[in-house]
Formats: structure tokens, C-alpha cells, sequence
């Protein structure tokens, strides 16, 4: 079963450190929320080793499962990533886009598309498995992008504000289909978002979130 636990994390940035210690089980969907440019993001893309962490200000190990990740490639992390912006491919068909996680690891197209067709039929876009992502409404592009993270059975899920660009009564519908989908893998996910529904009806746990702004600190957990 696997966690994610960061251990005394600190990030220097101009003007600021980032400092992150708490631990996600296995199962759980944890939520971080604050102000946009509290280093939400920032601390998503420390963990999944899309930001530089080896320098001189750079402290603390990245741990999931019993595995030190916290200078691994981001490829070699095991974490699937929902990015806010969705990072959908226009020249892929729906069924390539949902595959695109199995395919960089080297599976066959017959094998993808054996794993991957189930989670569409889940989803409600088997129908459009061979289109164009440019044919999806909004929701329908969460939901392929839900499907893509979670398809190749990563380690830990990683979220960042997925629902920010969907109308209200789309978000709603959204987070029960996000909780719907975990249950189907339930590694550790991490949420983060600066709305108190998402975390009211995604999480099972909250990050807590301080700031002490004489000093420039910035602490997650």
C-alpha cells in the first residue's frame, strides 16, 4: 500500500522559503487550499520533480511507499498528474490522449487499448474513443483527463485546481465523478485548490496552510 510523506521539505525562492511536512495514506484524498500564489502549485510540481529541488537552499526527502523519490526523474516517480489547464493533445484521438501514460511506458496499442477502454466506458467517452478531444465539452475533457492520471495505475495522484474552469453546476457533477474514479485506485491523491467546496466534497483530509509573512515562510503542514 502506498503513502506520500514529505519530511521537512524547504524550498528558497526570492522572497520567500516553502516549507512542507505531512503525509498522505493510501486511499486518502488530501486537499491543500489558500490564496492563489501561496505556492500551491509550486509544492505540486516540487513533488512530482517538475521543479529543480537540488540547490543550495533545497532541504528534506520527497517519500512515497518506502522509496526516496526526492531526486528521481519526474518519469521514474510514479505520479499521475492532472494538470489545471487539462494539457490534452488536439492532434490525439480521445482513446490516444486517455493511453498517452501506458504508451511512454512502452505497452503495445493493442494492450493499451484493452485497459484503457474500460475506464472510458466509465466515463461516458467510449463513443468518442476515436474522435478528437476539439469535440469534448468541457466536462467531458475532466473526465479524459481524470482518466489519462489514473489509467496507468500511478503511485499517487497529483491535482492541481482541476475544476477552476468549469461553471458551477459542472463542478459539482465533476467532484463525484473525481471521488467515483479514486475509489477505482486508491493511492494517495493530493488536491490542490483555493475553493472550500472542492475540499468539502473531494477530501478526506486537509493540509493545513500558514504563512508567516515577516519572515517570508510559507508552511504546508
Amino acid at each position: 500500500m502506498e503513502s506520500l510523506r514529505l519530511d521537512g521539505v524547504e524550498k528558497k525562492y526570492p522572497g520567500f522559503t516553502l516549507r512542507a511536512s505531512f503525509e498522505v495514506g493510501h486511499g486518502a484524498r488530501a486537499a491543500v487550499s489558500g490564496r492563489s500564489g501561496s505556492g500551491k502549485t509550486t509544492l505540486l510540481r516540487i513533488i512530482a520533480g517538475l521543479e529543480r529541488f537540488d540547490g543550495a537552499g533545497d532541504f528534506g526527502r520527497i517519500m512515497i511507499g518506502g522509496d526516496d523519490v526526492t531526486r528521481m526523474p519526474p518519469e521514474k516517480r510514479g505520479i499521475g498528474y492532472v494538470f489545471q489547464d487539462q494539457a490534452l493533445f488536439p492532434s490525439m484521438s480521445v482513446l490516444d490522449n486517455a493511453a498517452f501514460g501506458l504508451r511512454m511506458r512502452g505497452m503495445g496499442r493493442e494492450e493499451r487499448e484493452s485497459l484503457v477502454m474500460p475506464w472510458l466506458e466509465k466515463t461516458a467517452l467510449a463513443g468518442q474513443a476515436r474522435g478528437g478531444v476539439e469535440k469534448l465539452s468541457g466536462g467531458e475533457r475532466q473526465r479524459l483527463a481524470f482518466v489519462r492520471a489514473l489509467v496507468w495505475k500511478p503511485r499517487v495522484i497529483l491535482l492541481d485546481e482541476p475544476f477552476s474552469a468549469l461553471d458551477a453546476g459542472l463542478r459539482a457533477a465533476m467532484r463525484a465523478e473525481l471521488v467515483s474514479l479514486h475509489l477505482l485506485w486508491p493511492v494517495p491523491l493530493l488536491i490542490v485548490t483555493h475553493d472550500v467546496e472542492d475540499v468539502e466534497a473531494v477530501a478526506t483530509a486537509r493540509v493545513p496552510f500558514s504563512e508567516d509573512a515577516a519572515r517570508g515562510v510559507r508552511c504546508f503542514g
